[in-house]
């Protein structure tokens, strides 16, 4: 089955160990698209090969802000992302510098399209 690739990038909101319907821990990421501001969501499996494409950006995510690109759908319908993605880190700032950007970038959004419509 081919997985279809997303097609923004997008910044991890929070990502933190819980228990999986499974019996246990998975570390659940989720994500907000940069243009559409959709929010999505993974479960890591530190068991899994999966896992060395992603410890580092938890670790990342833990203390700065961090922008993701190269990701692939699970379930579009759902927004899950495919946890076998291979995440490609675009920018790592602090997570208040990532905050300034973004909303300043939504604003200016939001000014065009009152302005001239989508």
């Amino acid at each position: 089955m081919k997985y279809p690739k997303l097609e923004e990038p997008v910044f991890i909101t929070s990502s933190e160990l819980i228990n999986s319907r499974h019996g246990y821990e998975v570390v659940e990421i989720k994500f907000k698209g940069i243009k559409t501001q959709k929010q999505y969501k993974t479960w890591i499996d530190p068991k899994f090969n999966n896992w060395s494409n992603w410890e580092h950006i938890i670790e990342i995510a833990n203390v700065k802000g961090i922008v993701l690109s190269n990701l692939k759908y699970k379930d579009i319908v759902n927004a899950t992302i495919n946890a076998d993605s291979e995440p490609r880190i675009e920018y790592v700032v602090t997570m208040e510098e990532l905050s300034q950007v973004l909303s300043e970038y939504w604003n200016n959004e939001d000014a065009f399209t009152r302005m001239f419509g989508k």
